[in-house]
């Protein structure tokens, strides 16, 4: 709790020192300011809690995948055209498309600056992840502009490159940062995959609901918009009900698949396990 909330910290205080257009910092610090779920610093906290224990490496690095992170949903807004992200007006609505490029820009750059104190592996653990953000993203984009829907495999193929691909490299860098033995670092790298999958899945399901506070409420904003959803590729096969049904079984194996991964890390991993539980679709049955 003490490390997410110093994150928190250097966050909500995060600076452009000697920058003369406040307009470029105002626009990188707007999502930032609004808030977020800091799933991916909290998995890199405890990706060192699990191995060798928090320094200030792992706090930097936190602060990093964070950075990467925002540049990432600033870029995702704009080429998706969404009006709102985290509650507030996007950056390249509120700010402009070309201010929403730099931005994102800025942002990565900073990472890069904290993460020069973080190691070589660290660095090259965030950069790949980076780069299949990039691909998934671009296929992401291709699907919705061919108006087809994805297969199964292939949509879960876009989850790992889009959003897993950070989750677990947040995972591994904790445990990089901490000097762990890198069969620990390959189970927290394996752990951050499955929990990314089991997080994408989850927000599929709620979306195709209708229920997240920052989209419009209509009852499958990403169906209507065809944008890739586990949920439409599920409904090459199957009924909305059926489809809804498979997702929270899904959503439920990958997140056993965590749990049991980081078994091997004996009790320190126990607290990985349980972090896991919040990823959970916590439903009983799909009624309409």
């Amino acid at each position: 709790k003490e490390g997410l909330e110093e994150v928190e910290k250097r966050l909500s205080n995060m600076g452009f020192n000697n920058f003369r257009d406040t307009k470029l910092s105002t626009a990188s610090l707007h999502l930032i300011k609004a808030g977020g779920k800091l799933v991916r610093p909290a998995l890199v906290l405890l990706g060192s809690y699990a191995t060798n224990g928090i320094n200030a490496k792992t706090i930097e690095a936190a602060v990093a995948v964070e950075l990467i992170h925002t540049a990432s949903l600033i870029h995702d807004d704009l080429i998706d055209k969404d009006d709102l992200r985290r509650g507030v007006v996007t950056v390249h609505k509120l700010f402009g498309e070309e201010f929403a490029v730099l931005s994102g820009d800025l942002l990565i750059s900073k990472a890069i600056e904290l993460s020069a104190s973080c190691g070589e592996d660290a660095i090259k653990e965030l950069a790949r992840a980076a780069m299949d953000m990039c691909e998934g993203e671009a296929r992401d984009f291709e699907a919705q502009a061919s108006g087809s829907v994805l297969e199964l495999n292939d949509y879960l193929e876009v989850v790992r490159l889009k959003t897993a691909s950070l989750i677990s490299a947040s995972a591994a860098i904790g445990g990089l940062v901490s000097n762990a033995h890198p069969n620990d670092v390959d189970l927290l790298r394996e752990y951050g995959r499955n929990l990314g999958m089991a997080f994408q899945i989850r927000d599929d399901y709620f979306n195709a609901l209708g229920l997240f506070a920052d989209k419009p409420k209509s009852t499958g904003n990403d169906l209507h918009r065809n944008r890739p959803n586990v949920i439409s590729s599920l409904m090459l096969e199957m009924n909305l009900k059926e489809a809804l049904e498979f997702a929270i079984r899904l959503n439920r194996s990958y997140i056993e698949s965590a749990k049991n991964t980081v078994k091997a890390l004996g009790v320190e991993g126990e607290l990985l396990a349980s972090y896991s539980e919040y990823m959970l679709i916590e439903v009983d049955s799909v009624e309409f």
